[in-house]
């Protein structure tokens, strides 16, 4: 059974990696704008039909597609992506340099995730009967709503340009980490944070609640000791899946930031047409998700088999 999963498991991971990069050649073949005359115009070559002709044979992308993805397939099998159409550099190599900023962006921005989304669920669910109540929810929405590029602009425009209580370059470490982190948590912490004072809501009506009311026990100790572990349990699937969609959304952010990150050298290879950067960064992309998916997987099956332990028990 174990390894008939483990195989069904494999096979999976790999289809959707043969789909997803099979589906990047798809979009730049069906783009308008050819890697090689791109190529040519950002090293001042002119873009004769000559020159654009050597540079497709050199790059090889000459062939049928499917010819084209199979020898890429050949070769990423043994961990060779290719190198950078801009740098000349293996691909391996350019993004090795950029996934410990993103990786610090990331760790730190789940963090700020999850104590924001705790303060925002207990806060919703403390002040619901009260009017500050409609401002924690009234915060929840504005924070799921706005998107995260005006969001991190915005930021921008006011806390350093206008209040210069930022640097807008030249930081190191945790403070040029700090403000991208920030931007990425917001929403998600929004949008656990309303999903967290929903679970609250229904966790202090459960029996075992009820029970420890009996007790005389009071209703901020029931709170803290025994719903909120039990609602964030509960959340921990959903939320480490959001790891995933960190990943995505610095491609962005970092560009805002000017942080030298994975999604900085994403936006750069889109812009450029580096084609072998491309098709590595969404590998790359599929894999994270890949990843959060099975994490998120794990932990919704170990807290499924604790429960249904108790309920045995």
């Amino acid at each position: 059974m174990l390894v008939r999963r483990a195989a069904a498991s494999a096979a999976d991971i790999m289809l959707t990696f043969a789909a997803v990069t099979l589906l990047s050649f798809l979009l730049m073949r069906a783009s308008p704008i050819d890697p090689a005359e791109a190529f040519a115009i950002r090293n001042s070559l002119a873009p004769s039909v000559e020159t654009i002709a050597e540079l497709r044979t050199a790059m090889g992308l000459d062939g049928p597609l499917l010819k084209q993805y199979g020898a890429w397939l050949s070769k990423a099998a043994r961990l060779d992506f290719g190198r950078s159409l801009v740098t000349n550099k293996p691909v391996l190599d350019e993004f090795a340099v950029t996934i410990p900023f993103t990786l610090r962006i990331v760790a730190l921005s789940a963090v700020m995730q999850a104590l924001g989304a705790i303060a925002l669920g207990y806060l919703g669910y403390r002040l619901k009967e009260r009017w500050s109540g409609l401002v924690v929810r009234a915060i929840a929405i504005a924070g799921v709503s706005v998107p995260g590029f005006y969001l991190a602009t915005a930021y921008l425009d006011i806390i350093a340009v206008k209040l210069q209580w930022i640097a807008i370059a030249g930081n190191r470490g945790l403070l040029r980490d700090w403000h991208p982190a920030l931007i990425l948590a917001i929403p998600m912490a929004a949008f656990y944070g309303r999903l967290l004072t929903g679970i609250l809501a229904k966790e202090m009506e459960e029996d075992y609640v009820v029970y420890a009311r009996c007790q005389g026990l009071s209703e901020g100790y029931i709170l803290f000791r025994h719903a909120l572990p039990h609602a964030l349990l509960a959340m921990l699937p959903n939320f480490m899946q959001s790891v995933g969609f960190a990943v995505a959304g610095a491609t962005i952010i970092e560009r805002i930031f000017s942080v030298p990150g994975i999604g900085n050298l994403i936006v750069t290879s889109v812009i450029n047409r580096d084609a072998p950067m491309i098709h590595f960064s969404i590998l790359l992309l599929a894999a994270v998700f890949m990843l959060t998916n099975r994490m998120s997987d794990a932990a919704r099956a170990w807290l499924n088999r604790d429960a249904a332990r108790r309920g045995e028990g």
